[in-house]
């Protein structure tokens, strides 16, 4: 094998398998061998060498004994010639493997995911991450398909995500209570999806000790929107950054939602690095594909969750200049959507709240038939015990879409029994806790088993910024963001394939899958194509320059001088019709103990070329002697002088 960038030497033709590739450069060295026999024939034949070319067909130490008797004449030298080229040509085969380069191809096929069920890890990783700054940006693109699809399938299968999946049905209900939220709805009886609706949710000590709500009332806006708007102590900070944002809030029906007995689902602190990124003040981003069944009814959804932070410590307070750049940055890539009224609005909003030392933030949320997303800023102060430690501006995203839903055989079952109402968890299509140990009891309310709700796929991406300074630019890398709006949708695409391969139908998913391919270079196929050129020119120069003497076999040239009825029309030795018996046969001569040929039950003899008396190689009672073993020099000589 051979390395080389040179695409006329590097193998690229595909073969289907190694046994036809090497079918094909064993004809092809088939075939260099046979030219060199023709060629060297038709050296022969010029040069009237007629026992040098039967000497051609006989074994090294035949071939040897004949070119120590010729010492340095022509014939000699010729089969000597012919002795080393024909076995070089007998290595034309190995020299065409010596060429690969490196002699196979990946060649890929796209399949449905359910092909390589059996290849599936036992327990695949549902949590994948990426970091923008490990990078070059253009190669994270061009690696997307692998790092999302990572830890995925077991070692040897060469796969890709491509991003496709299947048909998908996704079915909505009509809101039960309107004025609930910002939710998609997916049945008669409340059951629905929302983005955290408790974000402006705070408890702090008040003046009594006792712990005191955050007045932070959600105003209806219009009848698929809903706001809040608030200045407040920074005593209420610390609980609002305590709290991961993204997370997706489960409302099973309207009887336990009332209770304000909704349910997260939550990241797990055990393997989920978004329960420590989504809190604080980092900048990351958080991808989920999760699914919730109630009943037999499951439903899939795709989760868009980012949080872009901005720090200044408390003597050191904001840049006008950097907090209208990080907020017009953050609320559109668009500098004619920069422009927004709100965007100024809200940066005054801001800076009241800096001069008033204390904390301020507004949110909004809305709906369609099919997703839901929230908004919220953040001016932050956090403390501790009475002095101001840092400020911190927040700018967290949701969105949440419904991708599919679908009708299961039977329902899921209870992962463990319990005295409330609860849920099982699921991380990567497999079940693994119930939220019991949180869950409680009411009175208007028995305790049931809602249904499940199931993180199957997570993509956590990082490096997005230093979220902990107050330079704007150092806070938020504008080409990282644009990187991440470019390639938003392909993402989703793709954690979308993961989650559906682990926890959905597999056979909804197409997979590009690769295989190493048998292959040849264009510079293969040239020497084979020589090969193919040169065997029938080798044969036509000794069928058209020479007699068929020198292209036929001992044998042909040996009966062609017995003089048999079929013979009597032939012109030149050639392919035998009716091959007579030929045999061995012990002389009858007296005190004789060779062994010769006979033919026919002839013995062969031959004749005097000076005397023309009839010698028969040996004596005894022969019953019929043919004179077709007359070896008739005169006639002959030409084409037999060696």
């Amino acid at each position: 094998m051979i390395i080389s960038r040179s695409g006329f030497t590097a193998s690229s033709l595909a073969i289907t398998h190694n046994a036809i590739k090497s079918i094909l450069f064993q004809c092809a060295q088939l075939l260099i061998a046979f030219t060199v026999w023709k060629l060297f024939s038709l050296l022969a034949a010029k040069t009237r060498k007629f026992t040098s070319y039967l000497m051609f067909s006989e074994d090294l130490i035949q071939k040897g004994r004949f070119m120590h008797s010729q010492k340095y004449s022509g014939g000699g030298i010729l089969v000597l010639g012919f002795t080393i080229v024909y076995s070089l040509a007998q290595l034309y085969g190995t020299l065409l493997w010596a060429l690969d380069s490196p002699g196979y191809i990946m060649q890929s096929k796209n399949v449905s995911g359910i092909a390589l069920r059996n290849s599936l890890l036992e327990n695949p990783s549902y949590i994948v991450s990426l970091n923008l700054k490990s990078g070059n940006l253009s190669t994270q693109e061009e690696s997307l398909s692998q790092t999302i699809g990572s830890n995925l399938y077991k070692a040897g299968i060469n796969f890709t995500l491509t991003g496709d999946v299947g048909k998908r049905t996704p079915q909505v209900a009509a809101p039960t209570r309107p004025e609930a939220g910002a939710r998609i709805w997916l049945d008669d009886e409340g059951f629905s999806v929302s983005a955290d609706n408790y974000v402006m949710i705070s408890y702090a000590p008040g003046e009594t000790g006792k712990m005191v709500a955050l007045d932070c009332p959600v105003q209806i806006l219009s009848e698929t929107v809903f706001g809040w708007n608030c200045t407040f102590n920074n005593s209420f900070s610390q609980t609002l950054l305590n709290d991961p944002v993204g997370r997706p809030e489960v409302h099973w029906d309207d009887a336990s939602d009332l209770a304000l007995d909704s349910r997260y689902i939550r990241p797990s602190r055990q393997n989920n690095i978004w329960a420590s990124y989504g809190t604080g003040g980092s900048t990351a981003v958080m991808k989920q594909m999760f699914t919730v069944t109630k009943g037999t009814r499951r439903h899939s959804f795709i989760e868009n969750a980012a949080k872009y932070s901005t720090l200044t410590l408390a003597k050191v307070p904001f840049s006008r200049v950097e907090v209208l750049d990080f907020v017009k940055r953050t609320w559109s890539s668009n500098p004619e959507e920069q422009q927004a009224p709100l965007i100024d609005r809200l940066v005054e909003s801001i800076f009241e709240a800096q001069e008033l030392k204390r904390s301020f933030m507004y949110g909004a949320s809305s709906t369609t038939n099919f997703s839901c997303a929230q908004v919220h800023w953040q001016y932050l102060t956090n403390g501790f015990d009475g002095d101001d430690l840092y400020s911190l501006l927040r700018i967290s995203i949701t969105n949440i879409t419904l991708v599919h839903s679908e009708t299961l055989e039977k329902p899921p079952e209870p992962y463990e029994s319990c005295d409330a109402s609860f849920q099982n968890e699921a991380e990567g299509g497999r079940i693994v806790d119930t939220d019991c140990s949180a869950s409680f009891a009411t009175e208007n309310n028995a305790p049931h088993f809602f249904g499940q709700v199931d993180a199957s796929a997570v993509l956590i991406i990082t490096g997005l910024g230093d979220g902990r300074s107050n330079i704007s630019s150092n806070a938020l890398d504008q080409s990282r963001l644009l990187w991440l709006e470019k390639n938003d949708a392909r993402m989703n695409d793709l954690l979308m394939s993961r989650g559906f391969i682990v926890s959905v139908d597999p056979a909804l998913v197409t997979v590009k899958v690769g295989s190493l391919t048998p292959a040849i270079s264009y510079l293969q196929l040239l020497l084979m194509l020589v090969a193919v050129l040169m065997a029938p020119i080798g044969w036509f120069c000794v069928q058209r320059f020479t007699s068929s003497h020198w292209s036929s076999s001992l044998l042909s040239n040996l009966l062609y001088t017995v003089d048999t009825p079929e013979n009597w029309n032939k012109e030149e030795p050639g392919y035998i019709r009716r091959t007579p018996d030929i045999h061995l046969s012990k002389a009858s001569a007296q005190n004789s103990s060779r062994v010769v040929i006979a033919v026919d039950s002839a013995f062969l003899t031959l004749q005097d070329n000076h005397t023309g008396n009839e010698t028969s190689i040996v004596t005894g009672d022969v019953t019929y002697v043919q004179k077709a073993a007359i070896v008739r020099a005169e006639e002959r000589m030409p084409l037999y002088n060696s």
